[in-house]
């Protein structure tokens, strides 16, 4: 997405479509109905149609996507020095939906983290690296795109954009890198939201003060620890351990299918699970 966004109808009908899968995912989400089954077909179409479609249908690299949204928006400000108002209610929009359902836009809704997701699937042994680790990298790789477009006005991002992929816009460069996100995705979970994401670093500040979340009834759990097992990250082991700040959950929904009682985790509000 360059700096300026043309009137393209099919941008805001995949923001409306955005909006109406996070809605059915939190829907889901709450109702205890997210199998492997079904989050598999979700993450199959939303690469599909969120991903090559909209790639393929909008020109010259517009597909909309929340790191794009972010990138132009810093552009606007620190290059220009101007302010991309609907650049700006768009971000808003999509950490509002942060806020209501716990970085759902990220889970069900990013074209490059669902197939990262998807890719994660594949059974190969997985690392999962510590988060004090990776979100240390991700607030120095975004420093670093401050850094360089006030400095420079140079966005590192646009020279490897992985998300280009989905509209066949292809560099030395961005091959080398995307493949290198591709293959680590079948290892880690998620390497470019973990490690690098912009709107990922922002999503998670947000996601600590989110609505719905995966949130867990003391008085009925029975400390087996199943959830934090199935989580493929480690935003479950930091909720289960009660921390104040937990890793990035991306809303997949695999704690909540695994716990054996329902009354013991959900897709909750604070008041739903008993929380003080």
């Amino acid at each position: 997405m360059p700096n300026q966004v043309p009137l393209n109808p099919l941008i805001l009908v995949k923001f409306v479509l955005w909006i109406a899968v996070i809605v059915g995912a939190t829907i889901l989400l709450r109702r205890r109905r997210v199998t492997s089954g079904v989050r598999l077909a979700f993450l199959v179409a939303g690469v599909l149609i969120f991903g090559f479609l909209f790639g393929i249908l909008i020109p010259q690299g517009l597909n909309p996507n929340p790191v794009a949204s972010l990138r132009t928006l810093l552009r606007s400000a620190l290059v220009r020095r101007q302010l991309a108002a609907p650049i700006a209610v768009m971000l808003l929009i999509l950490l509002a939906t942060v806020f209501v359902s716990n970085k759902s836009i990220c889970g069900w809704g990013c074209q490059l983290g669902l197939l990262q997701d998807l890719l994660h699937r594949v059974g190969l042994p997985k690392w999962r690296p510590p988060f004090w680790l990776s979100n240390t990298v991700r607030v120095g790789a975004f420093g670093a795109l401050v850094a360089g477009l006030l400095v420079a006005g140079l966005d590192w991002i646009g020279v490897i954009d992985p998300f280009q992929i989905f509209s066949l816009n292809f560099t030395l460069g961005i091959v080398l890198f995307t493949l290198a996100v591709l293959v680590a995705s079948l290892f880690v979970y998620r390497p470019w939201c973990h490690f690098l994401c912009p709107f990922g670093l922002l999503g998670w500040l947000v996601e600590q003060v989110s609505v719905f979340r995966p949130r867990i009834n003391r008085e009925a759990c029975k400390a087996c620890k199943i959830c934090v097992r199935a989580c493929p990250g480690q935003a479950m082991a930091d909720i289960y351990d009660g921390k104040a700040v937990h890793a990035d959950c991306f809303a997949c929904g695999a704690c909540i299918e695994a716990c054996p009682r329902d009354e013991a985790l959900g897709w909750w509000s604070k008041s739903e699970a008993g929380e003080r």
